[in-house]
């Protein structure tokens, strides 16, 4: 994601995606398409939605990925610079061969498409990487931002990357595109001390580097275990309350004291990271008052509505804790998708209360169980199920 997760737009004149990088594709390989069409190559029904110019946003962002992907393949097989100059602008002459033999791809069976494609959006990266007017090296990589790196990778890499960081590396990772946050905010969001912020977020993109430039293409690491279940209740009660149920009790409250008043004594506070993040590890919890032995996950999604009527409305499906239990402020990432595609995601400063505590939106729930979608795409399909966005593609 750079600094937006939402548009895909074309300019026929020029022929070029700009794409949501942060969140990008599946893999060629495993395109998910709509029922009817899986009797064909998922590929090769992508190429002509592209040369139809019909493609939607989370196609679009598929053929990035497979562009991206051939892409880097060839200038690692080329003994190329991972520079993220190199990798846009052969991006680009590849989208531009592949526009350019939509005449060709159209004559060509079903089966032979995908290798047809390969075959020039290799040529092209060869071409580029021959330019000797060209000035791409390894520096440029070394002073590229993390969101610059990040672009030029796809959603599941990106998604594999932050998934298999501990959780106060992730907050950080997700800080370094936090432009709206200053760094005192970002030190107290995470819950480290000013001083120590930058050498660890210098660390975080250092693991990203690695990723990019050798790791890309390793197996995705195994999934994170899931967190401890929570008791939940419907709308209606106190966000608060609900995070604290009677099970959270403390121990040293005196004897026949209200589960209302031990929940009074927890306080949860739900903000954004990022305007510019709103899909997967995309909200902060941040908790005081529960027991160090004690812990807070949802079992089930949630609904969230923002404080300002302006903002997205988000529903949240899991919590990972970056903080000690026995620190005095406790901190969550929460993983969330928004579910309103024409508004502002959330910042540091823009907080959530529950809205609904089951959802009972039949093909959002289908839509977060499809297990084939990245980040940015279940936020795109559920506002589509939500009524807020038209349908993105792929989403069953």
């Amino acid at each position: 994601m750079p600094s937006t997760l939402a548009a895909a737009s074309r300019s026929r004149t020029r022929r070029t995606l700009s794409i949501t990088r942060w969140s990008a594709l599946a893999l060629a390989a495993g395109l998910a398409l709509p029922a009817q069409a899986q009797f064909r190559p998922p590929a090769a029904v992508l190429f002509d939605r592209l040369c139809a110019e019909t493609m939607r946003p989370n196609e679009e962002d598929r053929l990035y990925g497979l562009i991206s992907l051939t892409v880097r393949t060839t200038i690692k097989y080329q003994g190329g610079v991972f520079s993220p100059d190199l990798i846009d602008d052969a991006v680009q002459d590849g989208l531009g061969a592949m526009i350019n033999a939509c005449p060709q791809i159209a004559k060509t069976a079903d089966a032979e498409r995908l290798g047809m494609v390969v075959g020039l959006i290799r040529d092209a990266t060869v071409r580029r990487m021959q330019d000797k007017d060209a000035d791409y090296n390894d520096e440029q990589t070394a002073k590229a931002s993390a969101a610059d790196l990040s672009q030029e990778l796809s959603s599941p890499e990106i998604d594999a990357w932050l998934d298999a960081l501990p959780a106060r590396q992730r907050a950080l990772a997700l800080s370094l595109y936090a432009s709206d946050a200053t760094h005192d905010q970002i030190a107290a969001a995470v819950g480290l001390p000013p001083a120590g912020l930058a050498a660890a977020q210098q660390g975080v993109k250092g693991d990203l580097l690695n990723f990019y430039r050798a790791d890309w293409s390793a197996a995705p690491p195994p999934p994170i275990p899931a967190d401890p279940a929570i008791e939940y209740s419907e709308a209606g009660r106190q966000f608060a309350a609900l995070l604290v149920p009677a099970a959270l009790v403390p121990a040293a409250l005196a004897p026949g004291t209200a589960p209302a008043a031990a929940a009074a004594r927890t306080t949860v506070r739900i903000s954004g990271i990022s305007r510019d993040i709103y899909a997967g590890w995309s909200l902060l919890a941040t908790v005081t008052g529960l027991p160090a032995d004690r812990s807070i996950a949802l079992d089930a999604p949630v609904l969230l509505d923002p404080d300002k009527p302006d903002h997205r409305r988000m529903i949240a499906v899991a919590l990972d804790e970056m903080s000690d239990p026995h620190d005095a402020t406790r901190r969550f990432l929460v993983k969330a998708y928004a579910i309103d595609g024409d508004k502002e995601g959330a910042g540091l400063d823009d907080g959530f209360h529950l809205a609904a505590g089951r959802l009972d939106n039949t093909a959002a729930i289908q839509t977060l169980h499809n297990r084939a979608l990245a980040s940015i795409e279940v936020s795109r399909c559920l506002s589509f199920d939500y009524g807020t966005e038209i349908d993105p593609g792929n989403c069953r």
